[in-house]
């Protein structure tokens, strides 16, 4: 009885079968490269990564604040939350804006209307908490005031802002989420502001007195006011 042939591929048909699976995937390359189609996915996933969710102050209005919220990535995000912390007794000067009557008791202490406790309206601020931010937008908002007095402003005063927002697509941000935990990256972001007559710029400083200095030595229409000669 004759033996059937064994039929296996043998290893110069393999090497053309490789060759050809090769071949393929090149083509495809070529493809991807001469339409442009991989530039463009390179460039969004690029933009992704390297683009930036930024805050910017616009204005004052009246003793309200105007600010912008811009997405600079491809992707939809969420505001998680946006909160503005009241700075604390040692990081602010109030300064009366109208003529007010204030008791003196025997003592020499100085009540003024309403008491001496006020509070920070700009620090009950919750309505960006879930506002959708489309991608390369920008949103503008307004920010309470920083004192709920109509007669008082804050001269000076240090105030930090942090803000949170996710990917508004469930899978990014499942992505973004695994990120925060390995520490590579954190959706939580935190500025400090110098509010110096209504105008606020970033600032690192600690202390009122040490924001107020650099803040004057670099602002030259500034170095002439109250606020800067007080510090000096």
């Amino acid at each position: 009885m004759a033996r059937r042939k064994n039929r296996n591929t043998s290893p110069a048909q393999q090497t053309v079968v490789q060759k050809t699976d090769n071949s393929w995937l090149t083509k495809l390359l070529a493809f991807f490269v001469g339409s442009g189609i991989l530039a463009v996915l390179l460039g969004v996933a690029y933009q992704y990564f390297a683009g930036n969710i930024s805050l910017e102050f616009v204005q004052a209005i009246g003793r309200a604040y105007e600010f912008q919220l811009k997405n600079d990535t491809p992707s939809d995000r969420t505001v998680k939350s946006f909160r503005i912390d009241p700075p604390r007794v040692q990081q602010v000067v109030y300064k009366v804006t109208e003529d007010v009557y204030a008791d003196i008791d025997y003592q020499g202490s100085v009540s003024l209307p309403g008491g001496n406790v006020s509070y920070v309206p700009a620090a009950e601020f919750k309505e960006l908490d879930g506002q959708r931010l489309p991608a390369n937008s920008s949103l503008k908002f307004r920010v309470p005031p920083l004192s709920s007095r109509t007669w008082m402003a804050p001269e000076a005063a240090i105030v930090d802002v942090h803000y949170e927002l996710e990917s508004s697509n469930p899978v990014l941000s499942a992505i973004e989420g695994l990120l925060n935990v390995a520490g590579i990256r954190s959706s939580v972001r935190g500025i400090r502001y110098l509010v110096i007559d209504n105008y606020w710029t970033i600032s690192q400083s600690a202390s009122i007195d040490e924001a107020i200095r650099v803040f004057c030595r670099d602002n030259e229409t500034m170095a002439k006011s109250s606020t800067c000669t007080a510090v000096r």
